[in-house]
Order: C-alpha cells, then sequence, then structure tokens
C-alpha cells in the first residue's frame, strides 16, 4: 500500500534546530568560597590559588561542579574526578560540566598544532610572532611541579597577537572544513572541550592565570564565530577584548576587570532568557544562547606512577590530546613528529645525553650567531641542521636517543626509513621560511642523509667561525678518507642538496632518457645516493660545492660537477675527482637532480638510458622530446604567469561581493608576493637587457 507524503505526521519529528537552554547568572565570587575550599582539599588537586580562582570562577553551576570535586573520607579518594592515563603518570580532571565562553579562555595558543610550521630563530625570516616555549610550572615554595603550565610572553599584545595567530591558523586549517559555526548555530556544542591551566608571566614579572583548549580548539573559535556573524577578525577581536582585556595595561587584571566581564556575562544571559520568551527566536538570541557556556572538562590534578607530583606536564598533555584523536586528528604528521621529537629532545637533556646549549639550539631558541658562541661549531642554520643529526644519529648518546625515539612513537624497529621521517620536520626546521621546505622534508624523510658512514657511527661537527673555509677544511680531511669528515660532508651536502632541490623524494616515475628537470637515469633514495657520492672523490667535491654555494648564497657560486669514475670519455681518459668539463673547458654546473644520479653511478646511468631508448623506439615510450629545456621552460613560465594573472583578476572581481578573504589569508598572500618578487628578482638577474624602448600599455592586460 503506497503512502501519500501528505499524510504522514511530521509532529513527532525531531527538530532541525535545538533551542538554547536559560542559563542563570554568573554566582558572584564571594558565594564560590566552598567550591573553592573544595577543590583546594581534593588530595590530587595539584593547582595554586589563582589557578583554583580561574576554575571556580568559570562554572555555570557550583553546586554541581562541587560535588565532583569534594574527597570523600579520610582516604586520598579523587571523588568524582575523571582518571586519564598518560605517558608517566595519571591526569586527574573534573567531570563535564558547563562552562562561561567569556570567562578565562583562551585558544590553544600554545600553537602544537603548528609546531611543524613556526619559524624558529635560526631562521632567516624570523617569525611574526615571538616564539612560545612552555614547560609544566614548578611551584616556587614546595619546588615540586604543579598541573599547570608556565608561559613566557613579552607583554598584553603579544598574548593578543598570539591568540589571533591561533584562532585565524585554526580558522584557515584544512580548508576551513574544521569550522563548525553552522553547527554551533543549529546545535551549540555537545562534545566537551578539554581545558588546562597556563600561568602567563610577562616580562614586566606580572602574572596571569587562564584556561586553554587542549582539545576542542576548532569548537572555541567557532563558538567566538558564531557569536560575531562568522567573520575571523571579528571573533578574534571580540575573544580578547572579553578575555584578556585592555593589551595596553601592564599591570594584573584587578578585581574591577573581572567584575566587568561578569557584569557582562549576566546582561547577555538575562537577554537570552528573555528572548528564549518569545514566540520566535531571533537570531541574537540563537547567537548569544549558543554561545553563552559551553561543556568542558577541567585537568586539576597530575600524578606520576609513583604518585609524586607528574614532572611532565607536556608530554602528558600531548599524550592526552593525542590518544582523543587516535582515528581522525586534525594534526598533520608534521606536527606530530615535531612534538614527539621535541619531547625526546626534553628527555635527552633531563637524562644529561646533551647539554643545556645543545637543547637550546635544537629546539631553535637561539639564532646562528648565538649557536657559535655556545658551541663554537659556523654560524650558518646548516650547522643548526647538521646538529640535530649527529645528536640523533652519532652522538655520544646515540645509543639513548634511539631507545627514546622508539619509545617515543612506539617502534618495534628504529631504521633509517623511520628515523629519517620522524626526524625531518625538526632537522629542517631552520629552513621553515624556505619555499621548497615541503619538498626537502619529503626527500628528507625518505631515508635522508642516513648512510652507512653517518648510521650508528661517530662523528662530530668541525668548529670554525667561517663556513665556507671550515667547509673547505672538511673537503680536505675528507679526500685524506678522515671518516668523521666524510660523514660530516655527506650531511652538510646532503642536507644542503635536498634544500635546494638537488635530491627529491624517489616517488612515481622519474626514468628519463635525456637529462632534464624532475627526471632522472635510475631511481636512487636519498642515502643510497649519497652513499655513492661519498664513495668517491668527485661525489665528495660535488658534496661540498653544493654545500658551498648553499652557504654562500651568491648567484655567481654555483654547484660544479666532477667525474665519480676514471673512465674514457669521446676517446679521453678522465679520472675520479677531476672536473666535469663542457666543450668551452669550463666546469659545468649542477643544474638537475639528474646530474647527482648520472654521477652516483655513471654505468648504471649509461645502462639504465640506453634501455629507455630502446623501450622508446620500441614503442613503450613517447620517443625522444626534440624541444630544446630552454623552450619547455620558457612555455611552462609564460603559461604560469598567464594562470597566475586570470586567477587574480577574477578574484579581485571577487572582492566587493565576498570580501578580500577570496584571497585567502594574509601569510598566503605574502608568501605569494615574496614569490613574485623573486621571480622578478630572477629575470633582472639573468634575463636579457632591452636595448630599445618599452612601449608600455596599460590596456592590454588580460582579465578574463
Amino acid at each position: 500500500m503506497s503512502m501519500n507524503i501528505d499524510d504522514i505526521d511530521d509532529g513527532n519529528l525531531p527538530p532541525s534546530l535545538r533551542r538554547p537552554n536559560p542559563v542563570p547568572d554568573p554566582v558572584p565570587v564571594t558565594q564560590l568560597r566552598g567550591l573553592r575550599k573544595a577543590l583546594i582539599e581534593n588530595p590530587v588537586n595539584s593547582l595554586d590559588d589563582n589557578a583554583v580562582n580561574v576554575v571556580t570562577g568559570g562554572v555555570v553551576e557550583p553546586i554541581r561542579l562541587r560535588q565532583m570535586v569534594e574527597a570523600r573520607g579520610e582516604t586520598a579518594d579523587s571523588g568524582l574526578l575523571l582518571n586519564k592515563p598518560v605517558v608517566g603518570g595519571t591526569l586527574y580532571a573534573v567531570g563535564q560540566h558547563l562552562r562561561f565562553l567569556d570567562l578565562d579562555v583562551l585558544p590553544d595558543f600554545i600553537n602544537q598544532r603548528w609546531a611543524h610550521q613556526l619559524r624558529t630563530a635560526m631562521d632567516v625570516e624570523p617569525s611574526t610572532t615571538d616564539p612560545v616555549t612552555y614547560e609544566t610550572l614548578v611551584d616556587k615554595e614546595s619546588g615540586k611541579p604543579l598541573a599547570m603550565f608556565v608561559v613566557r610572553v613579552r607583554d598584553r599584545k603579544a598574548l593578543a597577537a598570539l591568540v589571533a595567530d591561533s584562532m585565524r591558523k585554526t580558522f584557515h586549517a584544512q580548508g576551513q572544513k574544521n569550522i563548525y559555526t553552522d553547527s554551533v548555530l543549529q546545535q551549540g556544542v555537545k562534545e566537551p572541550l578539554t581545558l588546562f591551566l597556563v600561568r602567563i608571566i610577562f616580562d614586566d614579572g606580572t602574572e596571569e592565570t587562564y584556561l586553554v583548549t587542549g582539545d576542542g580548539n576548532s569548537r572555541f573559535v567557532s563558538m567566538w564565530l558564531a557569536r560575531t556573524g562568522g567573520d575571523i577578525d571579528a571573533a578574534i577581536a571580540a575573544c580578547t577584548a572579553a578575555v584578556i582585556g585592555s593589551v595596553d595595561r601592564h599591570e594584573p587584571r584587578r578585581p574591577t576587570d573581572l567584575r566587568i566581564t561578569r557584569a557582562a556575562v549576566k546582561e547577555m544571559a538575562t537577554r537570552v532568557r528573555n528572548g528564549l520568551a518569545e514566540s520566535i527566536l531571533t537570531e541574537e538570541t540563537r547567537r548569544e544562547g549558543h554561545t553563552l557556556t559551553f561543556p568542558a572538562i577541567v585537568v586539576v590534578g597530575a600524578q606520576a606512577e609513583d604518585n609524586t607530583p607528574l614532572p611532565d606536564l607536556v608530554a602528558a598533555r600531548d599524550d592526552l590530546v593525542a590518544s582523543i584523536h587516535v582515528h581522525v586528528t586534525p594534526w598533520t604528521d608534521g606536527a606530530q613528529h615535531t612534538q614527539g621529537m621535541q619531547r625526546v629532545y626534553r628527555h635527552a637533556s633531563r637524562s644529561k645525553l646533551i647539554t643545556n646549549s645543545v637543547y637550546e639550539v635544537l629546539l631553535g631558541q637561539v639564532g646562528p650567531a648565538a649557536m657559535y658562541d655556545m658551541l663554537k661549531v659556523p654560524g650558518h642554520r646548516l650547522w643548526a641542521s647538521a646538529l640535530h643529526q649527529r645528536v640523533v644519529l652519532a652522538g655520544p648518546g646515540a645509543t639513548q636517543m634511539n631507545m627514546l625515539i622508539k619509545q617515543e612513537f612506539g617502534m618495534g624497529k628504529a631504521d633509517r626509513q623511520r628515523i629519517s621521517a620522524h626526524l625531518a620536520p625538526m632537522a629542517l626546521s631552520p629552513y621553515r621560511s624556505s619555499e621548497n621546505i615541503d619538498q626537502a622534508i619529503r626527500a628528507f624523510g625518505n631515508g635522508g642523509t642516513i648512510t652507512e658512514m653517518v648510521w650508528k657511527r661517530s662523528w662530530d661537527l668541525t668548529t670554525g667561525t667561517n663556513p665556507l673555509d671550515v667547509l673547505d677544511d672538511i673537503l680536505q680531511r675528507a679526500e685524506a678518507g678522515e671518516h668523521s669528515a666524510i660523514a660530516e660532508l655527506t650531511v652538510l651536502g646532503g642536507t644542503a642538496a635536498m634544500l635546494d632541490g638537488y635530491i627529491t623524494r624517489d616517488r612515481g616515475s622519474k626514468l628519463g632518457a635525456t637529462r632534464e628537470s624532475g627526471k632522472a637515469p635510475f631511481r636512487a633514495v636519498p642515502n643510497k645516493l649519497l652513499h655513492n657520492l661519498a664513495s668517491t672523490l668527485g661525489g665528495l667535491r660535488m658534496l661540498h660545492s653544493i654545500a658551498y654555494a648553499h652557504v654562500a648564497a651568491d648567484r655567481a657560486i654555483l654547484p660544479k660537477q666532477f667525474h665519480t669514475a676514471d673512465r674514457e670519455i669521446d676517446g679521453v681518459l678522465v679520472r675520479d675527482g677531476e672536473p666535469h668539463l663542457d666543450k668551452a673547458g669550463a666546469t659545468k654546473t649542477i643544474v638537475y637532480e639528474w646530474d647527482l644520479v648520472y654521477a652516483s653511478h655513471p654505468v648504471e646511468a649509461e645502462a639504465s638510458i640506453a634501455a629507455e631508448k630502446q623501450k622508446q623506439r620500441d614503442g613503450g615510450g613517447a620517443g625522444d622530446d626534440l624541444t630544446a629545456e630552454d623552450v619547455r621552460q620558457r612555455r611552462n613560465l609564460e603559461g604560469g604567469i598567464k594562470n597566475a594573472v586570470k586567477a587574480a583578476n577574477t578574484l579581485a572581481k571577487m572582492v566587493p561581493s565576498r570580501s578580500r578573504d577570496v584571497f585567502g589569508s594574509a601569510e598566503g598572500v605574502q608568501t605569494l608576493r615574496d614569490q613574485l618578487k623573486k621571480i622578478d628578482e630572477i629575470l633582472i638577474a639573468y634575463g636579457p637587457h632591452q636595448t630599445g624602448l618599452l612601449d608600455l600599455d596599460e590596456d592590454d592586460e588580460d582579465d578574463e
């Protein structure tokens, strides 16, 4: 029997929109003393008085929260607190309860989700915001660690900048797929946010305490977006004004400031209750009603396995948040690997496997000049990258470092492939501003520089003031067969080759019969390629030349090709180590990855090229491309610029109706401008000079 859709009784269907719940006014601070006392007396509480005030001050239902934190009897019973097993011990959190959004809650400005992107002090292009380092807060009187973080920030403006950076990055992450603004407006927030306490210490000595999101940053940002109409800048401004207050002040928040904020929340709660009494909900009632409060759990205690205070809340926090996202994580592999290696370095520092100076350099807390002052290695970021590799692969504690890495990442076997993949984002962290950093990380993560000479064998970094002189000294010793110098040159030259695009990840089909970009005569993973080069005199000289050109950063200094085997070419006998000369007698430069692959094993390269040409003659390939390489590259350049102009004009036409956000983030636009500037500089430096007058026609621009 068919049913007419008009006969369906839809009276029992669930509503598509959930009405906000009426919320009581914030309880006066004076009436929270019982809750505050209960939390302080809880045996697993690991907070100081100021932190307890922040936890209790933002709750919606103090009586319910008090029931959860009150200890029962004389035993070390934690009441109804949640036990969260983590690496090294247990975290204790107040169970799910409602909190007011405007009261002392900030986004995850610690930014571990973006740890693999933040520029360090080693980078030539410093970060636009102050670097954030956070540690477990230690009580000044007892010397015991607390269940809190401590972060040092220059001033309130710097804190506001960190908050803005976090919210903006969260908003733009993954194409805004993790933004739930519409869901918040329809249903509110249902899944709780995990909050941690953080003590902010400003340069002027003043301190303030806040809650930060450990998990749920996307939900947090979405709530402020829903409150302010979906504009990220408005959301940032509203959050900053409500939680931090004036960024120009130089004294701690006063009780008057906190009372003003609570009064504003009270007015909002009253408006929501009045709006809910109306038959039709207004937009303001829905926005404020669904964003006034949110469910949360708050970490208030941290104990080690022996019931002593947990010494490393940082590792515990990262472990807890990572375990929440076992199957679906908003963090990239780069962020996870960066966090893991930071924890490895922290453990190594505590265990005295590395010195404090080395630890600071590894974390990028100091720049190249300070690195030279502390370690006496050349003050260049290439040596900072090499230091990561020496510490992990060949330092005095390499065996223990290997064990720490296995434990941190749950590896049954820490082979060079796994080590390189997890080390890559940290080892190349001094180069995060480089435009091809992603390609370099992929290459490093595919075996990297970990050759037999580098892997689990002792070698050191050469000290010295001038990096170019040091490179010459390393080459001289490597040519004499000194193992440490060969390993060091492999690391320095190999890292520079990956950063400059001469070694890329061995992925897909790169085989070709002609020397050109993106092709190679045969496939070779990076560490195998470097092993072959480091085994010959000519290969060592090529690695030295690549590192030398990289450090010199001079367009007039290019890496050179050298023969890597004794053989006859066109009737002329060449020796391993001799320069590869062109018909004019000049030494050929290294232009493509092809050049390194060919040089690493000339016999195998020739055989592979012959086989590829035969395959093409037999119809198995596309045939020889007779187009000159410069013609192909000019076509690519012209086509790319033409498409870029069209795209820019199209986006510009969309601005009046959809705002400037159509161009993406400000950081992304600046990156595009930097790339265009580099293209312009290359064309000016290397392009032919105009001999006649230019006839500029401004109306000739293609704006389709």
